[in-house]
């Protein structure tokens, strides 16, 4: 009669060797895959795609501005996308009735040549109003061509953003060019600038202030952060986790800026108009405009609200102010990588938050590709082309802007973390002799 071991410890051992081959077995996977994608994705084919696309990109809208009819654009669309908004209330505030770029009616008459093929369309000026007067050398063109020049400015801030960010990313330098048209035919930022929206503009305030802190001027980047105050839920958390991030002078910038741009807006309206913007245009607009905006947004917020499980989006809130404060407080990153994890999360958490809004990931995006190289490529990769996905939200479990968004988050973290663990520790013996 033979012994014959116990099953159950054959199976032990079993799930034992399972358990650990797994997760090895995955990794090397992994790296497979992404080996071939680096074969696959050679330099020069990353340099020529890129410029490709935005080529073709660049083609299709001067196409689509010859061959409209007016406002009319090709195969039924209209010229302008939000645009109306802010040329309506430039248009008011050159008028001189700065009353009326937040009444229902007035916007309506201001705007209601843009809307050829909907008559009594408009659309609202949430806006605080020195954005509005921002806008009035554009209403000195026509509106057609004061889009059109609308679109080469948020370009070009794109471009201004990319230049910026050279000095403290160096690998960028030799690569500038597909960069930049990467950075133009990325979904968001697409949709942005050839939608009449100012996310480049914000992008632009993002790369500033991060090129101001690899300067160490902290108040500098501060002033840019307090320039981006036309969004000021954006500016507030990218504020907040710079300040923690061991940077609290960005503070004082912020607040010269801020300051600025109350008394800009005072001169065009009158001293008390922050009380009611807040009340009366800013916190009703929250309300009222979370539900056509609905099935656009990528914040937590709206995206929860959208699947029907508001509790839920209070929840992922949560973890993820936690995981990145304690990331940035712990690490305390580099300039780049700080406000390459603080843009996405500001879109995250924000209150309100449109997809292409998700155009800020693109600092995450450029801080990834400088610091980690062609090995990181692929899977910045997989974020553009899956931001490509938004317009086929309604049949996918999430939005793709918002998995975008939390995907480069997470890199970006990952990136601050692994520098943090590779940084050489203090030796002890200086610490004693000081002592």
């Amino acid at each position: 009669m033979h012994a014959h071991p116990p099953r159950c410890a054959c199976l032990c051992r079993s799930s034992r060797i399972v358990v650990c081959r797994t997760p090895h077995a995955v990794t090397e996977t992994a790296l497979r895959v992404n080996a071939v994608a680096l074969r696959v994705l050679t330099p020069r084919r990353l340099r020529l795609y890129p410029l490709a696309m935005f080529g073709g990109a660049a083609i299709g809208f001067l196409v689509f501005l010859a061959g409209s009819s007016g406002l009319r654009g090709l195969g039924g669309g209209r010229v302008g996308g939000d645009f109306p908004a802010f040329y309506g209330a430039a248009r008011i505030i050159r008028s001189g009735d700065w009353k009326g770029m937040y009444e229902p009616a007035t916007l309506q008459r201001a705007q209601a040549e843009f809307f050829p093929d909907q008559p009594g369309g408009w659309l609202t000026f949430p806006y605080p109003p020195f954005v509005a007067a921002a806008y009035v050398p554009l209403t000195l063109f026509s509106f057609k061509t004061a889009y059109a020049l609308h679109s080469l400015i948020m370009a070009a801030c794109c471009v201004a953003a990319l230049a910026l960010l050279l000095p403290a990313l160096p690998r960028l330098r030799g690569s500038f060019l597909p960069c930049a048209a990467a950075t133009l035919t990325f979904y968001p930022m697409v949709r942005a600038v050839m939608g009449g929206q100012n996310t480049a503009l914000s992008l632009l305030c993002a790369s500033g202030a991060a090129a101001a802190l690899a300067r160490r001027k902290d108040v500098l980047a501060g002033v840019w952060l307090g320039a981006w105050m036309f969004k000021p839920q954006l500016a507030l958390p990218v504020t907040v986790v710079v300040a923690i991030a061991g940077h609290p002078k960005v503070v004082a910038g912020a607040t010269i800026s801020a300051a600025t741009l109350y008394l800009a807006g005072a001169a065009i309206t009158e001293p008390t108009w922050p009380i009611w913007w807040v009340r009366d245009i800013l916190l009703p607009y929250a309300a009222a405009g979370l539900s056509p905006d609905l099935h656009s947004g990528a914040s937590f917020t709206e995206v929860a609200r959208e699947l029907g499980m508001p509790a839920l989006g209070w929840i992922a809130i949560g973890v993820v102010v936690v995981v990145t404060l304690r990331t940035v407080w712990r690490t305390q990153p580099a300039p780049v990588v700080l406000v390459g994890i603080a843009s996405p999360f500001a879109v995250l958490v924000a209150p309100h938050a449109l997809f292409y809004d998700a155009g800020l990931a693109l600092m995450a995006f450029a801080a990834a590709a400088a610091v980690s190289g062609r090995t990181v490529v692929p899977l910045l990769l997989v974020l553009w082309a899956l931001a490509a996905l938004e317009p086929m939200r309604m049949y996918l479990p999430l939005p793709p802007s918002t998995v975008v968004l939390l995907g480069s988050l997470l890199i970006s973290i990952w990136i601050a973390r692994r520098a943090a663990d590779e940084r050489p520790p203090l030796d002890d013996s200086t610490s004693c002799a000081l002592a």
